[in-house]
This record gives structure tokens, sequence and C-alpha cells, in this order.
């Protein structure tokens, strides 16, 4: 992403005073005791002044972070904290003027220091933002989330939604993906509950397109020995095949393995997408569960999976078969990392959102 200037607007007069409302077919979400992995998270990586921290990246924040936290907030009934995120989240990445937020915000000395050195969004990030305040709503309906929801969602809809080759494609970010010869897409970038989520709070032609062609290109972009998605990919903007993306395609890594989760939470997830991650998985030459592969050598990771990817891993085989139990997602206090740590807890969500419609054996 790259570093560019823009008018500012500070997203601090969004949140107007509004009715209570009840968001979602699901009406307002029940509580949930704040459990021992929501509260290790917090400990580890939430900040006092509510920037989640990546300790993996030099302790910077990001948009995505700042999202998942806040939507795991929710989830937990934990609004003190969901606040401060959003606070934070408002007064730091809430700066480019246009609904969307600004990417990566860089520490400096000092309480409080620090910048954001890129202002380009990330558009994964903005659909889990905009999911998360909506939420919110439900949980909390005296706030006035829904204001800021639909305004993020409104951006979102005109500015990274495009036509590309006759189909409805989601840009990564703003700025720097779509190319003379086609655009390049993230397909973990189509967080597909949010979009669904989304589609219900602002009813718009686009989506249906945006969702369906959204689960073709899954299918799409698969490849290496075990069929898996790409975590980059290109889209010929004259038609033909949808390739991996030469500088960061040729994988199935930390990116990618999002693609597995964000089709289980929304449903409805295409046999073959699961079927090449559980062969993969559990494929009987590996040492131990590898954290990615590298598709045009078949190499894999030289070190086993952590938590997360474990997580990711384990929710596969339940979609896929049906089994499962709490231990299989892992430990927060065993979560090297940031991301590690974010992805178990998203896989529980997503594994507690699919067991209540049945389609895999509940968590207990």
């Amino acid at each position: 992403m790259s570093d560019l200037t823009i008018a500012r607007r500070a997203l601090g007069g969004l949140l107007l005073p509004a009715p209570a409302l009840a968001m979602g077919r699901g009406g307002p979400l029940e509580p949930r005791a704040v459990h021992g992995h929501w509260a290790a998270f917090r400990t580890r990586f939430l900040s006092p002044e509510g920037r989640i921290i990546d300790t993996a990246n030099g302790n910077i924040s990001h948009s995505e972070g700042q999202a998942w936290g806040m939507l795991l907030a929710t989830r937990l009934d934990d609004r003190a904290s969901f606040d401060l995120m959003l606070q934070w989240t408002r007064r730091h990445l809430g700066i480019r003027g246009d609904g969307l937020l600004a990417w990566r915000f860089r520490p400096g000395p000092g309480p409080g220091g620090g910048v954001v050195d890129d202002l380009n969004n990330a558009t994964d990030a903005d659909l889990y933002f905009a999911w998360a305040l909506l939420e919110a709503q439900r949980r909390w309906p005296d706030g006035a989330y829904a204001t800021l929801a639909r305004q993020v969602t409104g951006a979102i809809l005109g500015q990274l939604v495009r036509q590309v080759g006759g189909r409805t494609v989601l840009l990564p970010g703003a700025w720097g993906f779509e190319q003379r010869a086609g655009v390049v897409l993230n397909p973990s970038y189509y967080v597909f509950p949010a979009l669904k989520a989304l589609a219900e709070l602002m009813p718009n032609p686009a989506w249906q397109p945006l969702i369906g062609q959204g689960r073709q290109l899954m299918q799409e972009s698969r490849f290496g020995r075990w069929g898996l998605p790409a975590d980059w990919v290109v889209m010929p903007g004259q038609g033909g095949a949808i390739a991996p993306e030469p500088g960061r395609g040729d994988r199935f890594g930390y990116d990618a393995l999002r693609v597995l989760l964000n089709s289980i939470w929304a449903g409805g997830t295409e046999a073959a997408l699961l079927d090449g991650a559980a062969r993969f998985w559990s494929d009987p030459a590996h040492p131990y569960v590898p954290a990615w592969t590298v598709f045009s050598t078949g190499a894999i990771s030289p070190y086993p999976a952590g938590e997360g990817v474990s997580a990711v891993s384990a929710l596969v085989m339940a979609a896929r078969s049906g089994w499962g139990v709490d231990r299989a997602l892992g430990d927060m206090n065993r979560a090297q990392h940031y991301y590690d740590g974010a992805l178990l807890l998203l896989a529980r969500e997503a594994w507690a959102d699919a067991s209540r419609r049945g389609e895999i054996a509940s968590m207990g």
C-alpha cells in the first residue's frame, strides 16, 4: 500500500445520538460472559489507550486488528473495551475523510506517540469494522453505532466495488490494485459473513453479484497439488483464467487461510474448498501440521502451525466431517503473537455460529 496525501477529516462527529435499534434478523445479541481466551487476548494485545498491538510487526497497530478486536468485544459483551478501541480507531485511523480507515499506525517514542504512515485502506478491515459496529448496535441498542456502520458501508460500496471482465469484484484497497491488464485481488478480503450482514443493513443491487461471484472467485483461486486458495491473485480485465499474483500469490499462506474461515463462517461452504484444505493439513507425508505451502514447489513451512492456524484447521475438519471439541481450537496462552491469538478467537466465533446453525458439532 502506498502513502498518499489526502484531505483529512476526523470521524469524531459521526456518532450522534440516535434511537435505540435492534439490528439484524437475529435481534439483540444475548449476553455472554467474558471468557478466559478473550481476557488473555486483551491482557496481551490491547493497550490502555485502546489500540491492538501487532507484536510480530514492530508493535504497529492497524485497521484489521482494531476491527477484529471490536468484533470480538461485541461477541463477548465487553462494551468498555469496544468503546475504547472504537475511540482510538476514530481518532487515529479515521482520518481519510471518505469513510474508510487508514490501515497502519506506527508507534513512536513516548506515551501515545506515533503516526499513520500509510493512508491507504484495507478492505477486509473496513468490512469487519462496519460489521462490528452493526453487532454493537444489536448488543447495545442505546448506542448510535449503526450511524457510523452505514457511513462505512456506503464508502465500501462507492469506492471499492468494481466491474472487471463482466464481474463484480471487491478491491483490496482504494489505491494501487487496478492495473492495465487487470486487477489484483485478495480472496481473503471477501469477508462473506460481513458482506451478508451489511447487505441487510444497506440494501443495494451490488451485493448479490459481489457475494455470488465472490464465492465463484474462491473456487477459481485454488492452486497447487492440494487445490488451496492463494494469498493474492490477478483477474484479467478482458477475461481469461485467474492466476496467482507473481509477487505474493505463489502460496497458501497467512492471508489465504482466512478464505476458509470466512467461507465457513458465512455458511454454505463449497466442498472442494474444504476438501483441499483437509487433504493438505492431514497429509501423512507432513511431519507436522504445516502453516503454509508454496504452490510452485510444494514446499511447506519449516515449522508447525501455531494456535491460530491450528484452530482454522480444526474448524475446517469440523465443517467437513461434523466432529469437534473445545480443546481442538487451542489455548490463547500458547498463542505466540497477536495474529495467532486473533485467528484462534475468530475461529471460535465462526465455530459457535456454525454450531448454532446446526452445521457442525457444538463446542459445548
